[in-house]
């Protein structure tokens, strides 16, 4: 059993149906126990995530298929492999409703401090089950643009920094958005892989030739995002790519 115990130091920003702790020195807690990772804060257990099990796709990270049948990943590009902590389910279902790490990843969007438990988690998947990922060179988040950081922060990087900070990776904010886009308009999987064609670029810190890369963001969906990112990587040089994210979209086209 591996216990991971972030100090809690973002108190600007409370998370959902949390009180301000009276304590002040109280930490998130995961707790890796066979296929959940139970999540607590302080003496509060505030329940568990439930890890990908097999069957699942080893490329896409799609569930309940077995990598020789999966058609999810067909038409994608720029990486080796999707690693996912759990799936991603809408809060349009009542599992989705429910389900501790999806309701985390939505909270992410608006509060950074939910970076802490799922980055915390993220890392004890990488050293209990993707120990491969554990020998790259370097984490690179998946980036925003400007205009669409509303609240002032983009969860990848915030994600990015928790892992850094457990696993000894060093980040390298190698890729920038080139404009704001929102992917819910895109109807389709067509639509999202078009969407993203020459929308990341590399910034001045792009020293990745040779270098094993981990691509890291909140959430995958269709594999757009990361084909393109991850492409953009191994056109500067990089050796392979992988892409690590907190939860796996079922996305139904």
């Amino acid at each position: 059993m591996e216990i991971l115990s972030p100090r809690y130091t973002d108190k600007s920003n409370i998370l959902q149906n949390l009180s301000e702790p009276a304590n002040l020195t109280l930490v998130w807690q995961c707790c890796l126990r066979g296929n959940e990772i139970e999540v607590s804060f302080g003496t509060k257990q505030y329940g568990s995530y439930s890890l990908l099990t097999e069957p699942y796709c080893e490329i896409c990270a799609f569930p309940g298929v077995i990598t020789t049948e999966c058609s999810w990943h067909s038409d994608d590009y720029g990486f080796e492999r999707i690693y996912a902590m759990g799936k991603y389910i809408s809060s349009r279902t009542a599992e989705g409703w429910n389900d501790l790490l999806s309701k985390h990843i939505r909270g992410l969007k608006r509060y950074p401090s939910y970076s802490e438990p799922l980055g915390k988690a993220m890392s004890l998947c990488v050293r209990k089950r993707y120990t491969e990922l554990a020998e790259s060179d370097c984490l690179v988040p998946v980036p925003k643009h400007p205009d669409e950081m509303t609240n002032g922060y983009n969860q990848a990087q915030k994600l990015t920094e928790v892992v850094s900070g457990i696993l000894g990776l060093p980040i390298r904010n190698s890729l920038a958005k080139l404009k704001a886009t929102k992917m819910k308009r895109f109807s389709s999987r067509v639509s999202r892989k078009a969407g993203v064609k020459g929308l990341y670029a590399l910034t001045g810190d792009s020293t990745l030739r040779g270098r094993d890369v981990v691509l890291i963001d909140d959430v995958t969906t269709s594999g757009s995002t990361a084909s393109e990112c991850g492409q953009t990587l191994l056109n500067a040089g990089a050796k392979t790519v992988n892409v690590l994210v907190a939860g796996r979209d079922v996305f139904v086209d």
